[in-house]
């Protein structure tokens, strides 16, 4: 009578354990390269949603330094990554010891999108960006032009702030009004979710993990003190 309510809470909360394990891994690695940017003392936002070319835009960074405002897509990937270019056909290959592989997006065309969307809020203004390993994944064959690791994130970052950029008048200025075109409410995130592959399903398991979580360790407990 125990694993009557034990066993499906554990196989609950495997299920929204599993579901959640990549946005899981990716927040933690946004969270590393946040806490990095924290550390140089530069003006940082985090998970950025604007106005873009298809709707709304997800930016998980944007960094103002003294010449440029600086688009960071960030990826928190495993095992050996293999570049095939950019656009269609290319992409990246992700392979682990095992055989396993997976065909990625090449996120330098998704970041590539992000910055033409800053732009076009902040014309006049320089506007560049990186693609930011913050896993283990290792490029055997060498980074692609674009692609950074925290550690060079941080040493390309100073060198931003040290050069010359525009009017410090004009990227200040800038800087404020993305900020008040970043669409936080609900609202807004439910509508940019929507428009990624799939979207709808992460956005659904997201909204509800509190309450699956909750059955699932009411009916673990359940199991174990009835």
């Amino acid at each position: 009578m125990i694993y009557d309510a034990f066993l499906p809470g554990v196989l609950l909360l495997g299920f929204v354990f599993k579901m959640l394990r990549p946005k899981l891994k990716g927040d933690f690695g946004e969270q590393s390269v946040s806490l990095a940017i924290h550390g140089m003392g530069l003006p940082i936002q985090n998970d950025v949603t604007l106005p873009g070319k298809n709707g709304l835009t997800q930016i998980d960074h944007l960094v103002l330094t003294r010449s440029a405002i600086v688009v960071l897509e960030t990826k928190n990937y495993s095992g050996s990554l293999y570049d095939n270019g950019r656009g269609q056909g290319g992409g990246w290959i992700q392979r682990f010891p095992s055989g396993k592989q997976n065909r990625l997006h090449n996120p330098l065309d998704q970041n590539y999108g992000h910055i033409k969307s800053v732009g076009k809020i902040v014309p006049g203004v320089p506007v560049t960006g990186f693609v930011v390993l913050a896993g283990n994944a290792r490029f055997p064959n060498g980074l692609p032009e674009g692609v950074l690791t925290i550690r060079d994130l941080k040493r390309k970052l100073k060198e931003m702030n040290q050069g010359e950029g525009p009017n410090p008048a004009s990227i200040q200025e800038a800087w404020s009004k993305l900020q008040q075109a970043d669409c936080r409410d609900g609202a807004s995130h439910r509508e940019q979710m929507l428009q990624v592959t799939g979207g709808g399903l992460k956005y659904w398991i997201q909204t509800s993990a509190p309450w699956i979580t909750g059955v699932g360790l009411a009916m673990v407990l359940g199991g174990i003190y009835f």
